[in-house]
C-alpha cells in the first residue's frame, strides 16, 4: 500500500506542475501579445483585436501564420545573408571538388613522370647553362624550376648559381609561382585559390555574355606572360641591389 500510496503522491505533484508550467505558458502568450503590439503594422493590427473577443489561443494560432521573417525582422534577414555567403563558398569549393581538384591530380602525376623519364641530371644540367646569363637566369631558370620542382623545391635550383645571383634568383622563382597557375596549376596547387578566384569571376561572366567565350584561357595566357616579363625585370633589379648591399657592407659574394 505505501508504494501504491507513493506513486499516487507523484502522480498528484505532475498534474500540479503541469498546471502550473500550463498557466506560465498562457501568461507567456498574453505577454507575447502586448509584446507585439509593438512590432511591425500587421502585428499591430493583430494584436488590437477590435473585437475584444480573442482568445489567447486563437492569438496564438494567427502568429504562426505570420512568416518567420516578419516575427524576427531585420536579424533574420542579417542571418540569412550571413549564411548565404558560406554557401556560396560551399558551391565554389563543390566545383573544384568535382573539376579542377582531379585535374590537379592527374597534373601532378604526369609531370612528376615527366620529370622522372627525362631524368634529374639533364634537368639540372639544363638550369646550370640557363643560369650563366641574366636574361636567361631570371626567365628560363624559374620557369624550369617551376614547372618541373613546383613550389616549394623551385627554389632548390638556386644552388646551380654563383652566391652573387642566389637572391635576385629566389626573387624572380618566388614571383612566378602564382603567374602559371591558370595553365600548370601543378605548380603550386596549395595556392590556387590566387587564379582560382579569378577564373570564378571569368567563367560567370562569359556565362552571362559580358565577355567572349574562352575569354578566361586569354587571361592564363597573358598572365604568364606578363608576369614573366616582371620576373626579369625583378631579377635584374635584386641582382644590382644585392651588389650594392654587399659592397657596402664589405661582403665578398
Amino acid at each position: 500500500m505505501s508504494v501504491f500510496s507513493l506513486l499516487a503522491g507523484h502522480a498528484d505533484m505532475t498534474m500540479q506542475h503541469l498546471h502550473v508550467a500550463g498557466a506560465m505558458v498562457s501568461d507567456a502568450a498574453l505577454h507575447g501579445k502586448l509584446a507585439v503590439e509593438h512590432a511591425a503594422d500587421h502585428l499591430v493590427v493583430l494584436a488590437q483585436d477590435d473585437t475584444g473577443k480573442m482568445t489567447v489561443d486563437q492569438f496564438r494560432e494567427k502568429l504562426k501564420e505570420l512568416p518567420q521573417e516578419e516575427q524576427l525582422g531585420w536579424l533574420t534577414t542579417a542571418g540569412k545573408y550571413f549564411i548565404g555567403i558560406f554557401q556560396k563558398g560551399g558551391e565554389v569549393f563543390a566545383g573544384f571538388v568535382t573539376g579542377i581538384i582531379p585535374t590537379l591530380v592527374v597534373l601532378m602525376t604526369a609531370f612528376y613522370a615527366i620529370t622522372e623519364l627525362v631524368g634529374e641530371e639533364r634537368v639540372h644540367g639544363v638550369a646550370r647553362g640557363a643560369g650563366r646569363i641574366a636574361l636567361t637566369r631570371y626567365t628560363i631558370l624559374p620557369v624550369l624550376a617551376v614547372f618541373f620542382l613546383t613550389n616549394p623545391m623551385a627554389y632548390t635550383f638556386g644552388s646551380f648559381l654563383e652566391e652573387k645571383h642566389k637572391p635576385a634568383f629566389y626573387d624572380a622563382a618566388v614571383s612566378y609561382v602564382h603567374p602559371p597557375l591558370g595553365l600548370f596549376p601543378h605548380v603550386n596547387p596549395g595556392e590556387y585559390f590566387v587564379w582560382g578566384g579569378i577564373l570564378v569571376a571569368l567563367l560567370e561572366l562569359e556565362k552571362k555574355g559580358a565577355v567572349a567565350s574562352g575569354y578566361h584561357i586569354q587571361v592564363a595566357i597573358w598572365y604568364a606572360v606578363v608576369g614573366l616579363v616582371v620576373i626579369l625585370f625583378k631579377g635584374i633589379l635584386t641582382e644590382r641591389i644585392t651588389a650594392i648591399m654587399a659592397r657596402r657592407q664589405g661582403v665578398d659574394l
